[in-house]
């Protein structure tokens, strides 16, 4: 999956990757989904290369064919 970082639900997007700038893309693997409320499956949770867990809303994130270069 790929998705910004300013997309990030949790942690906030300040302490996720204060270096990079908001519009910054990273992909990972979706690990489990989360609720909000009564609408199930809002959020994902991805695991990305640098082995932290982001909570992202799924409406934000686009399919990456596995193998597929970034940029």
């Amino acid at each position: 999956m790929r998705f910004r970082i300013s997309d990030v639900f949790l942690p906030s997007s300040e302490e996720a990757f204060s270096a990079l700038a908001p519009d910054a893309l990273l992909e990972g693997i979706v690990v489990s989904f989360s609720d909000a409320g009564s609408e199930l499956r809002v959020f994902a949770v991805v695991d990305v290369v640098r082995r932290q867990s982001f909570v992202v809303p799924v409406d934000k994130m686009t399919v990456v064919a596995e193998g597929s270069e970034s940029g």
